[in-house]
């Protein structure tokens, strides 16, 4: 178990009103000469095929007014997943991290014996996370306060958000895979469809879903057990067919499954949003004992609706972790979309969503004037930042009171996350927090190195190249250079 290390008396948490320190400011948002790169990595990156004009690298110790390292520092760059860093330090200084979503159920019909004599509304407020097991816990709930029988439609009442056309193929042609979902007021499930692969003891295959399947699922299984050992590929080996049209999907898999591989889950983005929650719907209603004949459907909760359940989610400082960790990108997506409604008092948008963090950061004495934001997630060919724009939240991070809930969502070197297998055995290994980023063209690091004596430096490198794939050995030696060096440039 890791413990963050306290913040140092120049970064201590502000008192109410906090504005960002001039210092600060100055060090971060002036504009340094170029500096060439440590060695280690300028060599990595020409094995890899990328010039140095195709990076940018900002590396500054906290409390330090000048940079170790200032290389492009002002280039609007596409900084992949490390976007995610952006939206998640807003996100907990506007909401704060004990900020939770509320997922309702609401009537305004009256009972008849154990019958609902109306619709049933479901008002979602954006809830990243609202899943199986939360919608398990309402029908219980529901079935517990009497109602057998619902004798009416299931309304979705999502003006939380403003409507928005989502193709989840626009991104990179692939619409069933579970980074492409949109954002939804009722998010559910990810939107995803869970399938785990296991061979049984009479060496046939089982295919099953991550829980009871949802009405309007087929599932058609002609895999046959496999022979050698599972490989990192095992999907190469079985071939899978899906086909959606709303509320009703179906897959097919064939092919062979090694019994090495023990059991694989296989996500996919099946239904559209409300055909999923539909179909989770009508057999958990069912499961539980309930009868119910009507449609899920759009609708709006009336003005004098009654609670009768109410699913509150998980706190923010929880959600942030997963978004980066994981670099979640629906959820990074939901979390964008929320701050906009609470800052805008509006259905929200997400093409406000870069205004309002533009405000929020001047608000708070600095300034990102190349930022551009489309979604909060990173998934995007169109977003950009700056590594000095970045190194200025991550050093707003470290003033905030929520300091620690921020630092430590972000992956952990050779411990968890997206960095659970790297750095392994490094100096950085269990000693930097780091949001990684990756998309075709795109590689991407940011956070904080920790250094012996309390000292923290923050560490940002961006490469925008079509060799970029290749050049995560010479991001990671900038990091080794960090931990090489400080000790003797921290003497000078």
């Amino acid at each position: 178990m890791h413990s963050f290390p306290s913040l140092p008396p120049r970064v201590r948490p502000p008192r109410p009103g906090h504005r960002f320190p001039v210092l600060l400011i100055a060090a971060l948002l002036a504009s340094p000469a170029q500096a060439a790169l440590p060695d280690s990595m300028a060599k990595a990156l020409r094995d890899a095929g990328v010039p140095e004009n195709a990076v940018s690298l900002y590396v500054r110790e906290v409390g330090k007014t000048a940079p170790l390292i200032a290389h492009r520092p002002s280039a609007a760059m596409n900084p992949a997943s490390t976007m995610k860093v952006v939206t998640t330090l807003v996100g907990l200084d506007v909401l704060k991290p004990d900020y939770a979503w509320k997922t309702q159920f609401l009537t305004n019909a009256p009972m008849s014996g154990d019958a609902l004599n109306g619709s049933l509304v479901i008002k979602g407020s954006g809830d990243p996370k609202f899943v199986r097991e939360h919608l398990d816990a309402a029908v219980r709930a529901l079935r517990e306060r009497g109602i057998r029988e619902i004798r009416g439609d299931v309304l979705l009442d999502r003006t939380r958000f403003a409507p928005a056309t989502h193709d989840p193929a626009l991104f990179d042609g692939q619409p069933l895979r579970p980074y492409n979902v949109g954002p939804d007021a009722l998010l559910f499930n990810f939107k995803s469809v869970g399938f785990k692969f296991s061979v049984l003891p009479d060496k046939t295959v089982s295919v099953t879903t991550d829980g009871p399947s949802p009405d309007g699922l087929t599932i058609s299984n002609a895999l046959r057990a496999g022979s050698g050992a599972c490989t990192g590929d095992w999907r190469s080996k079985l071939s899978a067919s899906f086909e959606t049209q709303g509320n009703r999907a179906s897959a097919s898999f064939t092919g062979t499954y090694a019994p090495d591989c023990g059991e694989k889950d296989w996500y996919v983005s099946l239904f559209d949003h409300t055909g999923l929650l539909a179909g989770a719907f009508a057999r958990s209603w069912r499961d539980a004992g309930g009868a119910w004949s009507g449609v899920m459907r759009d609708g709006v909760a009336p003005k004098n609706a009654r609670a009768l359940y109410v699913h509150s989610s998980a706190s923010l400082a929880s959600m942030v972790t997963d978004i980066n960790k994981f670099s979640n990108n629906v959820m990074a997506r939901q979390l964008l979309l929320t701050i906009d409604a609470e800052l805008s008092k509006r259905p929200a948008l997400a093409r406000r969503g870069g205004q309002a963090i533009r405000e929020w950061a001047k608000q708070r004495g600095f300034e990102l004037p190349d930022l551009v934001i489309e979604n909060g997630s990173g998934l995007s060919r169109a977003e950009r930042i700056s590594a000095q724009s970045m190194a200025a939240l991550l050093e707003y991070g470290l003033t905030a009171p929520y300091a620690s809930d921020f630092i430590s969502s972000l992956p952990l070197a050779a411990t968890d996350g997206t960095l659970s297998k790297r750095f392994v055995n490094q100096l950085a290994d269990g000693h930097a927090y780091l949001k990684t980023g990756t998309l075709t063209g795109v590689k991407a690091l940011a956070g904080y190195l920790l250094l012996p004596g309390d000292r923290k430096v923050i560490y940002v490198a961006f490469v925008n190249h079509a060799n970029a794939e290749s050049a995560q050995r010479a991001l990671d030696a900038g990091v080794d250079w960090v931990f090489q060096s400080q000790p003797k440039a921290a003497a000078q």
